[in-house]
């Protein structure tokens, strides 16, 4: 009866333990599975029968009427038939102006996926000139942009069309200065008019008059208006409310101060221990401090001076097309430092983890000295692994650092970079080490059953007392940033078409902050920073030396106590 007992035991142990094996592996395969099933980071494609009339935008006109264009012969010209929608109309009467109809198709020089992201961005441009109902604008506007965007090929004689600098600033500069200094804020992929070339003939009849609607504008608040339109101020404008940001800002800092204070306490007391804390593997958790110290400090630094840290601008728009050093080598600091975190943290596990399922291989490596090589070379992988990652996001401009909160707090590489230099690794990193904690764990429970014992000393539970801190606050910062990540898409949309209502002059009736304020939970940041404060605590737990400080507070209490008794009597006498 008890035999049997003891066999449905350990089976149910068994269960137990593929259960938390298969759990950790499906918990930690969720973002990775998240990030490549949905469509957030896959470009839209236009449809090209969306069932939109784009003739009325490109009205029929005479050849003369159409902007001048450059033309040249080109050996390697690039001929891709033209499969959108937008510019159909006008492209059709280019071409048969030229002379350079070929059936019913009309080539252009840009491949079908350039094609289409060229499509989204007109498309947006066209609803948004259509909005303000700037007529003239977009008789010019469209047209030309077409020319620059579809540049025509044709493929018989080898010469292509584009579009021409004179044209480029005659709109820009006049035609459409407000809304075309708006669409370069905004990021949409307008032309360097320096760059086009100039035309072949004489300028074509374009209207010089300037269809302004910025004369007389009112700007927001936290908006100022430069040039001719009002832009968002990188000082002012906050993505919540100002109550929740400063709540959150608070709370932050409070984090960041409490974090940054037990670290150091830490960093005394090994100082005080050195010949405990410097050695294999008991350094690696020294380095685990450092790194939170960095983390702590920009925080605390950044509130102390946010706007001259973080604005290279008065407008938020120019800051973000121009970040400061401090926005980018500080965030290449504190993404090098949130790997690293989780790197010592997996190299500590995967040491305990061979201690207890190696632990005759374990004894050797140290009567060999093996050990010195290991620590060295986990120092050289883990000082290494962070580092392509960030110098990408220092030299590539597409994914450098850049402001991805408002008010500035900390800058981040683009999303989908974030994703895979820092997610990612992350995830698997610290699945693979909970993967192995949990092994380990249930081998000294096994070992305890047979050897009556617990198999773990003082300083082996304070270790997993850091295992499990750490754990905690990097699942809470993974789920926390995969679903910022996941809304990124959807927050930069919202908050470039509130900056567009709001560059006209503010409307509070038409210009809506509600479908960006509620995107992002402003206390979620600071939760993530009060657990880095769990995780300073608790490695100060193992530094500490519990029995010497209760032996030493006995001593102390003691010695005042007979001091105080001296007093009494002599007070008494």
């Amino acid at each position: 009866m008890e035999c049997s007992k003891k066999s449905f035991s350990a089976a149910v142990e068994k269960v137990i333990l593929v259960f938390l094996l298969f759990t950790t592996v499906c918990l930690f395969s969720l973002p990775i599975i998240v990030y490549y099933i949905s469509d957030m980071f896959v470009p839209a494609t236009v449809n090209s029968n969306d069932g939109t009339n784009y003739n009325e935008t490109f009205p029929e006109r005479n050849c003369s009427t159409i902007p001048v264009q450059w033309s040249k012969v080109n050996a390697s010209l690039s001929c891709y038939e033209y499969a959108g929608s937008i510019c159909e109309a006008f492209l059709t009467q280019w071409s048969e102006c030229a002379a350079m109809r070929e059936g019913s198709s009309v080539h252009v020089g840009v491949t079908e996926e350039k094609q289409m992201e060229h499509e989204n961005t007109l498309k947006k441009l066209n609803d948004f000139i259509g909005q303000l109902n700037l007529e003239s604008c977009a008789q010019v506007a469209l047209p030309f942009l077409c020319q620059y965007m579809f540049p025509l090929s044709d493929c018989s004689t080898g010469t292509s069309y584009s579009a021409t600098r004179d044209d480029c600033i005659m709109i820009s500069e006049r035609v459409c200065a407000d809304v075309w200094d708006l669409g370069l804020r905004v990021g949409y992929d307008l032309p360097n008019c320096d760059e086009l070339p100039k035309a072949n003939a004489l300028s074509t009849n374009l209207s010089t008059s300037n269809e302004s609607i910025t004369n007389n504008i009112t700007c927001r608040d936290d908006f100022v208006k430069t040039n001719v339109i009002c832009e968002p101020r990188c000082d002012r404008f906050e993505q919540s409310s100002h109550t929740e940001t400063q709540i959150m800002i608070g709370s932050e800092v409070t984090a960041a101060s409490i974090a940054l204070l037990l670290s150091i306490v830490t960093i005394i007391l090994s100082i005080k221990d050195h010949k405990m804390m410097f050695k294999y593997p008991s350094i690696l958790i020294l380095f685990q401090v450092i790194d939170i110290i960095i983390l702590a400090s920009i925080i605390i630094i950044t509130a102390a001076g946010r706007d001259y840290l973080y604005c290279s601008s008065v407008s938020l728009l120019e800051t973000l097309d121009n970040p400061t050093l401090f926005c980018k080598y500080g965030g290449a600091l504190f993404h090098y430092s949130l790997i690293n975190l989780v790197l010592w943290w997996f190299c500590n596990v995967a040491i305990f983890f061979h201690k207890i399922l190696f632990p005759f291989q374990a004894n050797r490596f140290e009567r060999l000295g093996r050990n010195k090589y290991i620590l060295a070379t986990v120092i050289v992988v883990s000082m290494l692994v962070p580092l392509p990652a960030v110098i990408v996001g220092l030299t590539v401009k597409k994914v450098q650092y850049n402001l991805n909160r408002f008010p500035p707090q900390m800058c981040a590489t683009s999303s989908e970079m974030w994703f895979y230099s820092n997610i990612l690794p992350t995830d698997l990193f610290l699945g693979a080490g909970i993967f192995m904690l949990i092994i380990a764990l249930w081998s000294i429970r096994k070992k305890s059953k047979i050897y009556k014992s617990t198999q773990l000393s003082t300083a082996e539970k304070k270790i997993i007392l850091i295992f499990t801190s750490v754990s905690v606050f990097s699942l809470f910062s993974l789920g926390y940033v995969s679903s910022v990540i996941a809304r990124v898409p959807a927050f930069e949309a919202a908050l470039t078409q509130y900056f567009e209502c709001e560059a006209f002059g503010h409307d509070p009736e038409k210009c809506s902050r509600s479908t960006f304020e509620k995107m992002y939970s402003p206390y979620m940041s600071a939760v993530a920073y009060f657990l880095i404060g769990l995780v300073s605590l608790t490695i100060l737990n193992f530094v500490i030396k519990w029995q010497k400080m209760r032996t030493g507070g006995r001593t102390i209490v003691r010695n005042v106590s007979k001091v105080l008794l001296i007093k009494t009597n002599e007070t008494s006498v």
